[in-house]
């Protein structure tokens, strides 16, 4: 059913045990290449492929531990997506011109690698949540390579590299010409020592890129987003929630999100009000007839825009005591599940909850937002607010996850709770009126979340009427932002990363 080979300096009877013990299956192969720097990886793993006895390969270093049982998970991981021909444990969705293929690792690399060195404590280098499906890349890491025999189109290139590049020379020819390579997280791998790049490294990458490098970059990004199921149980505790949308001529964005809302939400949960900057009367006309006939939805007209104002007294004037949550929404906004139940849920869970965000992903499907994240420059004082994971392709948050905020794009925060704050400063023009609600909720012993099952795409700034000013930004940070800042610092710097 599966063999198993590695290279190894000398024979080791007991790891070629310990891999029939733990693989969970019978009638496992084992093939060792005795190897003291003769041969390159590329020519030992060759010489396994042409002596095997089964399909699926497992081409490893000698230096890994496996969970008991993991070859009949990764049989299944096989047999459940046949499209796929290479399985790994540790890989990326892009390649870079430069060839350092972990050169935008935050983003782009995928799957979970416990490293445990001997003398030292195991520790997880996580590149991407565990996920119930495999990730599609363009590579994956020499550690630990599997593929069925009959599918590849490739064996390991033996004229690039003799103990690096052997991985990439292999993927990446039968990932051009169609193989499909991907990462599963269906069982753990422990690495007992740690690789370091040394000077045969870079000879092999440049013996790589004189081969392959005209078709690089190459860059898979997400076909699809991972959504989770959300499951809902109605209570009568449930209170109901104020959806707050402005929009200006945006009636086709405006549609789609408020669409989204009643095909993912309970109707009997919300009530939306849109609040109207500008639009002309044709268009509110058009909103009238196409929008406001979907279910329980308010339109209010306003003459100006400004977000902290608007949604101040949308919530001030229009929003009746029935309603215990807030929703702040903008109108390019596209739920994908049930979003408003997972944060009303998480609000009952935590009593202590100030606000609620969601993971919001870009059009091409990575991510744009998964809460905020603050940090400040030591050396000048500098404060800088920025989207958590902002442009990775798998590696996001998953479940409840405590953060210093969240943006008001799509975020959740009881009525009472708003209001005790002091609501949105509305001396900001553009933006930060959010991030100051946040760390001002965290100031009065609130917490915030982002909740990563609740997802939604985002398409930037479309209420907006103007791009923004710059300088009006950086005015507005500057004069009002930092002071905030700096009077509730003592309050939340356990939230603060210090650089």
């Amino acid at each position: 059913m599966i063999t198993i080979g590695y290279s190894t300096r000398t024979s080791n009877p007991t790891l070629r045990e310990y891999f029939k013990k733990t693989c969970g299956i019978k009638d496992v192969e084992v093939i060792e290449v005795i190897n003291n720097g003769e041969k390159s990886l590329a020519q030992a793993y060759n010489q396994i492929i042409d002596s095997s006895s089964n399909n699926i390969l497992v081409l490893c270093h000698d230096d890994i531990k496996l969970e008991t049982g993991w070859g009949k998970k990764l049989l299944k991981d096989f047999e459940e997506n046949p499209d796929y021909s290479i399985i790994g444990k540790a890989g990326s969705c892009y390649f870079p011109e430069s060839g350092v293929y972990w050169e935008k690792m935050n983003q782009t690399m995928v799957g979970q690698v416990y490293h445990h060195p001997d003398g030292q404590k195991k520790w997880l280098s996580k590149y991407s949540p565990k996920l119930p499906f495999l990730i599609p890349v363009v590579t994956i890491d020499g550690l630990f390579i599997s593929f069925d025999k009959t599918k590849i189109k490739h064996k390991f290139d033996e004229t690039i590299g003799k103990f690096h590049f052997y991985d990439h020379g292999f993927c990446i020819p039968n990932y051009l010409d169609g193989v499909k390579i991907g990462v599963t997280s269906s069982f753990e791998i422990t690495h007992q020592s740690v690789g370091q790049p040394n000077e045969e490294f870079w000879i092999s990458k440049n013996q790589f890129l004189q081969k392959w490098g005209s078709k690089l970059p190459l860059d898979l990004k997400p076909e699809k987003v991972f959504i989770p199921e959300i499951k809902e149980k109605l209570s009568n505790k449930f209170g109901k929630v104020a959806v707050i949308i402005p929009n200006k001529s945006n009636n086709e964005l405006l549609l789609d999100c408020i669409n989204s809302f009643y095909t993912n939400c309970n109707p009997e949960l919300f009530k939306i009000f849109i609040a109207d900057t500008g639009s002309t009367d044709e268009e509110k006309e058009w909103i009238k007839k196409n929008i406001l006939t979907l279910g329980n939805i308010e339109f209010i007209e306003y003459d100006y825009y400004n977000f902290a104002k608007i949604n101040n007294d949308v919530v001030k004037n229009y929003v009746t005591k029935e309603y215990e949550y807030i929703l702040f929404c903008n109108n390019d906004i596209k739920l994908l599940n049930n979003v408003l139940f997972e944060m009303i849920k998480t609000f009952k869970t935590y009593p202590n909850c100030g606000t609620v965000g969601a993971r919001l992903m870009y059009p091409d499907n990575t991510v744009q937002h998964d809460g905020l994240f603050l940090y400040l420059k030591k050396d000048n004082k500098q404060i800088v607010s920025t989207h958590k994971n902002q442009f990775n392709y798998y590696n996001y948050s998953s479940g409840l996850n405590s953060v210093i905020g969240n943006t008001a794009a799509l975020m959740m925060v009881t009525k009472n709770a708003f209001i005790k704050a002091g609501m949105f400063n509305e001396k900001y023009r553009h933006c930060f009126e959010d991030v100051e609600l946040n760390i001002k909720l965290k100031s009065i012993g609130l917490k915030n979340f982002t909740n990563s099952n609740c997802v939604a795409y985002h398409i930037e700034s479309k209420t907006r009427d103007v791009k923004l000013n710059n300088y009006e930004m950086i005015e507005d940070y500057n004069n009002i932002f930092v002071p905030t800042f700096k009077s509730i610092f003592e309050k939340i710097k356990n939230e603060v990363f210090v650089l």
